[in-house]
Order: structure tokens, then sequence, then C-alpha cells
């Protein structure tokens, strides 16, 4: 970037020592080129050092990227999530059920309406209380635990 700067810089010096007068057609026209060439390298050396900091900005944002990975997926060194224990739930699945993917700690539900098939939690159907779901396409009501039907 400098080296541009130092060329804009001597066709300055030089028109400046050919005493070029500013006055006439050529003048003029020398001139401006000088001028625009000055304004192009200062907008290349903004460009360049936006580059430069939007570079350092993505590398930063790419490092904490990975360590939310790491977080939320585990660390590929970590063996926490290599267990080979069996399924503590009655399920016949071959899983840790400590496992938020699962598929025994979840419902398979379809819509009567839209036969939309939905995934919800199994814990939530097991709530004592009065359970409504919904599907979440065309809002119809799927499940509806209501035992308590004839209670107010």
């Amino acid at each position: 970037m400098s080296e541009l700067k130092e060329k804009v810089a001597y066709l300055q010096g030089l028109a400046a020592g050919l005493d070029i007068d500013k006055e006439s057609k050529e003048g003029k026209m020398f001139s401006t080129v000088i001028d625009v060439l000055n304004e192009i390298t200062l907008t290349i050396e903004e460009v360049s050092t936006n580059q430069k900091e939007f570079e350092n900005y993505l590398e930063a944002l790419d490092e904490d990227l990975g360590d939310m990975e790491d977080d939320i997926y585990g660390d590929d060194d970590d063996d926490e999530y290599d267990d080979d224990d069996d399924c503590e739930c009655d399920c016949e699945c071959d899983c840790d059920c400590n496992d938020e993917e699962c598929d025994c700690n979840f419902v398979e539900l379809e819509c009567p309406k839209c036969h939309n098939i939905v995934h919800y939690e199994s814990s939530i159907l097991d709530n004592d209380d009065v359970i409504e779901v919904s599907c979440p396409n065309c809002n119809e009501v799927i499940y509806l635990n209501d035992d308590d039907k004839g209670k107010k």
C-alpha cells in the first residue's frame, strides 16, 4: 500500500517540478488525474484496513462459534458422549436416555387435519395437568389430556 502512495507522491512532485501551468488544459488534466489517483489510493488503503479488521472479527467469531459448538454438541476429544451404557428406561433402543436426541424421549403424533407429523417430548404428555397439544402447522388439537372432564 505504501508503494502506491509513494508513486502518487512522486507524480505530485514531478508535476510540481515540471512547473505545469494548472490553468492550461493539459495542466488541469494532469492535476485532476493526480488528485483522482490520490483519492483512489486513500480509498484502497481504507478498504484494506477494513478488510483486515473484518478478517480479525471473522476469526474471533469463528473461534466463538467453535467454542459454542463444543459447549452444545460436546468436544470431539471428550468421552462423556461415548458412553455405551444400556438405556435406563423400558424402551427398546440402544441409547443413553439422558441424551436429548434419544428417540425414546419423543412422541410422534399425526395431525388429523393436515396429516403433518409432529414430535413432542414425551414428558409433557405425562403431566397430570390438562395438556392440549396443537399442530404447529394448522393449529388443530392433536392431543388433549382431559382425564378431569367432569371436574371443575
